[in-house]
């Protein structure tokens, strides 16, 4: 996501379909854990009379006529569907009624000058129905489908949606991983010398932090919202399992902000080296105005005082000459005891 489109950030704006939209895939599984593919999206309450029975959805940059039949059979609320249209959404967890609509973000390093990518996940979460829509192409979801539905162990919408979740969260700490090599190098590199690109990387990584802060928070407490069950979605042999999921995300929270502390830390350094290599600049060209100083006094005092300046026949002359050779070596001598260096 370029960093325009920052969640959170105000204002909105349509979202824009890709010109290439993967077919939405959808199961129906039954209360004996039996699937069946590609269910027609009319009439889903009435194949999912029985309890156990639930639906799963997952939809690429879907369209409104497509969300349109799920909102009539499940009841989702309008302004659900509205958040699915429209992007800048911040990471979020709505409750209405018995339902659940959650934003959450995919999290990937970015390829060139972008660090960060973010990729918007949506959830619509029911009783009976388990819907997931993005607008980028994600495998991830897929796959994570897939070897969901080859466990032997009974199916529902709790396990599926943490093993999502679950997913997503797994891949933000290759991410916290490559964000802790960044921050190394620019230490290192701080004491190496002074280059503005290395104060354009540290402010770079600073604003990284405070995006992936401003996505990971919001995530945490809506896995929080999760875990208080009311009303209640989750199945209680799977609370642990959500508990874990919170305790990653809180660990990652954790880790952003001591690299946040770290960070400032190494403004800090930078501003030091940068203010010593000024003052040592500064030093340096004291230390030769005051060298100089007296050797513009003498020369202004005495410079059109002598008759002739062939260097012959007048003493003084020849005493002055002499006297600013090494009046420099006298002030530098001073200096040096002095301590000055």
């Amino acid at each position: 996501m370029p960093r325009d489109l920052n969640p959170g950030e105000v204002g909105r704006a349509d979202r824009e379909k890709p010109a290439l939209r993967r077919p939405p895939r959808t199961a129906l599984f039954d209360a004996n854990g039996r699937r069946t593919d590609g269910p027609p999206l009319e009439g889903l309450q009435n194949l999912l009379g029985e309890k156990g029975s639930f639906f799963f959805g997952d939809f690429h940059a879907p369209l409104p006529e497509e969300l349109a039949p799920l909102g009539r059979e499940f009841g989702i609320h309008p302004l659900a569907l509205e958040d699915v249209g429209s992007r800048h959404q911040r990471p979020k967890i709505d409750v209405y009624g018995n339902q659940y609509f959650l934003v959450f973000y995919r999290i990937l390093p970015g390829a060139g000058e972008t660090h960060v990518e973010l990729e918007e996940v949506d959830f619509f979460i029911g009783p009976n129905f388990l819907i997931v829509t993005h607008d980028v192409e994600m495998p991830l979801v897929s796959e994570v489908f897939e070897r969901y539905i080859r466990q032997p162990e009974r199916h529902d919408i709790s396990g599926l949606l943490y093993e999502v979740l679950d997913a997503l969260i797994d891949e933000y700490f290759p991410l916290l991983d490559s964000i802790a090599e960044r921050s190394e190098q620019i230490d290192e590199a701080i004491f190496r010398g002074f280059e503005t690109t290395r104060l354009q990387a540290l402010l770079e990584l600073r604003r990284d932090l405070t995006l992936l802060r401003r996505v990971i928070a919001p995530e945490r407490d809506s896995i929080n919202v999760l875990l208080r069950r009311d009303p209640a979605i989750i199945d209680p042999s799977r609370v642990p399992y959500f508990q874990d999921l919170y305790d990653h995300l809180i660990r990652v929270t954790d880790s952003i902000d001591s690299y946040r502390d770290l960070l400032g830390g190494s403004l800090d350094a930078f501003l030091s080296v940068e203010n010593n290599r000024l003052s040592d600049v500064v030093r340096k060209l004291t230390i030769v105005s005051t060298i100089f100083l007296p050797l513009t006094f003498v020369t202004g005092f005495f410079g059109m005082n002598f008759e002739r300046t062939s260097g012959t026949g007048d003493p003084l002359f020849f005493a002055t000459v002499a006297g600013m050779a090494l009046l420099p070596f006298l002030v530098l001598g001073l200096l040096r005891r002095k301590g000055v260096r």
